[in-house]
């Protein structure tokens, strides 16, 4: 992949049929909004202009990303794939009519070749940057590749083709993250002319292509990622000591725990390559800590109200006033509920009203007594005054009681519940567990795929 192109292959223009390019770019589009994913372009005007651009794609090779790119773009490009990327009729149907120039490992050259004739052409060019061991020490892959391209291009043109070639970031959200948005921003070009005088031209270009893209304007930034990093190691000691405890006869201990390099290097280099999969991941991993925190919380609460909840009298007792007394909570609530309402709307049912607190109390006591006064008038009204002198001391009772259920919701029935769903919850956290867990392995595992790594 370093140096120049093998000048054996002649030249193979190929343009794509623009008609036939608009038709299936307008189809992906259409299946894009039918996903409910919006795809949103930053800074597409610095691609205008009549000279070649050659878009160098801060991410992980895939079909998917090409037809990100190609349903984002208002212009048209042709996207550089492998061969292996292409699957089955459709996706062959789609590479043709957009023109994609796929390649098996052993054409690389003629595709790279195809690359350089079409930028003579003033045609708009996409590559992949691959993931590699160690980018700081050296440009791996397509960024090479791409560096090769354009250096040639130039030359064969005596460097006045005035190509330029942009960093392109993509975020792709994957999994359960909130962001619906698929987002490409195009950065501030790197012009090939520059590059063509020097004798490591091509090498050089490579390093600042790395460079660039290690600067994704969608990365998390060093302080959030070592947090990340931290919570990561966090849950995997956690994970340990769980199944440590499962085998108390084991000798394995915990004491100087910490993340490998090959996770670090990972999450490092997907910070650049695949922001989106670093932010899945995290919130997959705030919602297993909020769960964990929620659950020890609720244990607390249980283990404080033992007194009462360990005795199956104190546990019956609350269990059969909740059921029991829903009925006279009820009752309670439709005599009040105008009160309630016009308390409600003067704000006299907050705490911190903002009033005096004798004022207050007294506003609230009118209220409530002025309300029992209409109510006794209208039953007298409609049904007597014998059923009117009935239901006048049902007023307070019913009120009183319904203060006692409120408080008997918001406390014991409430701390009850929670005891019975405790290992409900339990479970819920373990499976939040193994789900980030599991996120995780398959992320690595295809990280290795990447390097060629045993899993």
């Amino acid at each position: 992949m370093e140096g120049s192109i093998s000048p054996i292959a002649p030249p193979i223009p190929a343009p794509a049929n623009p008609v036939l390019y608009r038709f299936w770019r307008g189809l992906i589009r259409l299946w894009f909004a039918f996903t409910f994913r919006k795809i949103r372009i930053l800074h597409e005007e610095r691609l205008k202009g009549p000279e070649p651009a050659l878009l160098v794609v801060s991410h992980p090779e895939s079909f998917l990303d090409a037809l990100i790119l190609v349903a984002g773009l208002e212009c048209q490009v042709r996207c550089l794939i492998p061969a292996g990327l292409v699957r089955g009729l459709f996706h062959s149907l789609l590479a043709r009519g957009l023109g994609m120039i796929s390649f098996l490992p052993e054409n690389r050259p003629l595709a790279l070749e195809r690359c350089s004739a079409l930028l003579a052409e003033t045609a708009a060019v996409v590559t992949f940057v691959e993931p590699g061991p160690a980018h700081s020490a050296g440009a791996s892959g397509l960024a090479a590749a791409a560096a090769s391209i354009a250096v040639e291009a130039e030359r064969r043109h005596s460097g006045g083709l005035g190509l330029r070639l942009f960093p392109a970031y993509l975020f792709v959200p994957v999994g359960r993250t909130h962001t619906r948005e698929l987002l490409i921003d195009i950065d501030q070009p790197e012009i090939a002319q520059d590059y063509i005088s020097r004798a490591e031209g091509s090498g050089e270009l490579a390093q600042r292509l790395e460079s660039r893209c290690q600067e994704n304007s969608f990365r998390l930034q060093p302080a959030a990622l070592a947090e990340f990093l931290g919570d990561l190691e966090q849950a995997l000691r956690d994970e340990l000591k769980q199944e440590l405890s499962s085998h108390p006869a084991g000798k394995q201990k915990l004491e100087g725990f910490e993340l490998s390099r090959f996770v670090v290097q990972w999450a490092e280099q997907m910070n650049y390559l695949h922001p989106g999969l670093l932010v899945s991941l995290r919130e997959s991993l705030a919602a297993w800590h909020e769960t964990c925190r929620r659950d020890a919380l609720h244990r607390l609460e249980v283990e404080g109200a033992s007194a009462w909840l360990d005795r199956p009298l104190g546990r019956g007792g609350v269990l059969l006033e909740t059921l029991v007394g829903f009925a006279l909570a009820f009752y309670g609530l439709l005599n009040h509920f105008v009160a309630l309402a016009i308390l409600y709307w003067a704000g006299l049912l907050k705490k911190e009203s903002g009033r005096d607190k004798t004022t207050a109390w007294l506003e609230r006591g009118l209220i409530v007594l002025g309300s029992y006064i209409v109510e006794v008038f209208l039953v007298a009204r409609f049904w007597g005054r014998r059923v009117a002198g009935y239901y006048l001391p049902t007023l307070p009772l019913s009120g009183l009681y319904l203060w006692r259920y409120a408080g008997l919701l918001r406390h014991q029935a409430r701390i009850g519940f929670i005891s019975f769903t405790l290992s409900v919850e339990a479970v819920g956290t373990a499976r939040l567990r193994k789900e980030f867990l599991h996120e995780i392995n398959q992320a690595l595992n295809l990280y290795a795929e990447m390097l060629d790594l045993p899993h």
